[in-house]
């Protein structure tokens, strides 16, 4: 019995070890299986994988293209704008090698000098040179010549000439005086000048008047006229600084008329380049001290296009009065009746003033409001109030050229300005130089005082216009 249970206990445990042992194969297997599925799902997420790498790859393709063409386009855009200082730079230069360097010989002078100045002698002049060289560059049988003193410069061609010329070239517009060519004195020994060594001459539409000479001359203008000539100011002016130049010596004398009623602006001796967005310090040293603007007699160097409004409302105001403005050859009294008529400038009307250089030495000290209205009862209030714009002393604060041209002055007050042919023909050239001559005899004869120049009365009547 007990050999029988012996037995039957062995075959039990072999059951169990049988069926432990087929539990581990299935388990096993069942593993096996689990495993092969999770690498046929990795094989198959690594499948599914590379499809989005290669979206990758081409997403950073796509970008490094981008930046490539971006790249292009601001290689493209520079070589756009180096060609377009190309273009600019060539046309100056084929302009100045067009000039053939002809003489004297082919221009005679009429007359005397009809104006003068640090530069030399402006004649007037007869071409008599080749009519076929005449009508191919446009000069006209009546010309003036500009001398230009190169035998007393010591360090060669003045820079100034040099600078008017290369400027002067690159403008055309219909009232801006046109520079025809550039001659120099037929013999080492000029015929003008005697000087040992040859002068050169700009040749220049000639103009019958300056408007410094119709202005104290008792020349009659009426309201028209005058709003006529400040208009075709103001658009030489929009266009000087539209092609970035500044004039840097706007006055009456420098503006040339004709009896054809056109008017140009003349003299870019002290003419400069400047830039909008980058502006450099200039010189302060410019502009004649009577239309100078308040920043320059305080010492200002960075300014722009505000310094040549200043000027223009100066001459505005010249012409409704017939008198200067700020008349004087000294830089504190110009400051000083500036401050009279337009106030004294301080922090709160003009925020920097103090810190400029010359603001200490000039200021004057009593304190003064702006007596414009006062000073001129006889200048309606829409002339008045484009005046007062115009001479506004923070220079920030002024007015601006395009706003000029926008004014109700000239858009909508009355009188309308005239027309081109109904400007006033006046039979007598108009000069400075010649009307200096004139006054000073005058002051012999009469034995006058040093304060009766521009003593004639204003045109203008008594009843104040609106």
């Amino acid at each position: 019995m007990n050999s029988k249970n012996n037995d039957e206990t062995q075959n039990n445990n072999e059951l169990v070890k049988r069926d432990d042992l087929t539990h581990k194969d299935s388990s096993e297997k069942e593993k096996n299986k689990k495993d092969e599925s999770t690498q046929k799902k990795s094989k198959e997420n690594e499948e599914k994988i590379k499809p989005d790498n290669n979206i990758l790859n081409l997403d950073e393709e796509k970008e490094e293209n981008n930046e490539k063409e971006k790249i292009i386009k601001t290689k493209e855009k520079e070589k756009d704008i180096e060609k377009n200082h190309q273009k600019k730079s060539q046309r100056n230069q084929v302009s100045i090698k067009d000039w053939s360097c002809r003489t004297l010989k082919e221009y005679e002078i009429i007359n005397d000098p009809v104006g003068s100045g640090s530069y030399g002698t402006v004649y007037k002049a007869y071409y008599k040179g080749s009519p076929e060289y005449g009508n191919k560059y446009g000069i006209p049988k009546i010309v003036a010549l500009k001398q230009i003193k190169t035998s007393e410069e010591k360090e060669g061609f003045p820079i100034t000439a040099l600078r008017e010329i290369m400027i002067m070239k690159r403008l055309q517009h219909k009232n801006i005086l046109q520079l025809l060519e550039v001659i120099v004195s037929s013999n080492p020994k000029n015929e003008l000048t005697e000087a040992k060594e040859r002068d050169v001459y700009l040749v220049f539409n000639y103009m019958e008047h300056d408007l410094c000479t119709i202005i104290f001359n008792n020349i009659k203008y009426e309201l028209s006229h005058i709003k006529y000539i400040f208009h075709e100011l103001l658009l030489g002016i929009k266009y000087l600084h539209d092609n970035d130049v500044l004039h840097r010596d706007l006055k009456p004398s420098n503006i040339l008329l004709n009896n054809k009623g056109e008017i140009k602006i003349g003299d870019f001796g002290l003419a400069r380049i400047f830039g909008k967005i980058d502006i450099k310090k200039y010189t302060n040293n410019v502009v004649t001290v009577c239309y100078r603007a308040p920043e320059l007699l305080l010492g200002e160097k960075n300014y722009s296009t505000e310094i040549d409004v200043w000027s223009l409302g100066c001459i505005l105001l010249e012409l409704f009065t017939r008198k200067m403005t700020f008349r004087s050859d000294k830089e504190k009294d110009v400051f000083a009746l500036i401050c009279q008529k337009c106030g004294t400038p301080d922090e709160i009307s003009w925020p920097g003033v103090t810190k400029l250089e010359n603001y200490s030495k000039i200021i004057p000290e009593t304190k003064y409001e702006n007596k414009l209205e006062k000073e001129y009862p006889n200048i309606d209030e829409v002339t008045m109030d484009l005046i007062k714009k115009m001479l506004t002393l923070n220079p920030k604060e002024r007015i601006k050229i395009d706003e000029i041209l926008k004014h109700p002055y000239l858009t909508t007050h009355e009188p309308k300005m005239c027309k081109a042919e109904d400007m006033p023909k006046i039979e007598e050239e108009m000069h400075y130089l010649r009307f200096q001559k004139k006054m000073e005899k005058k002051r012999q004869e009469q034995k006058l005082g040093k304060g009766d120049y521009g003593r004639q009365k204003s045109f203008l009547g008594n009843k104040r216009k609106k």
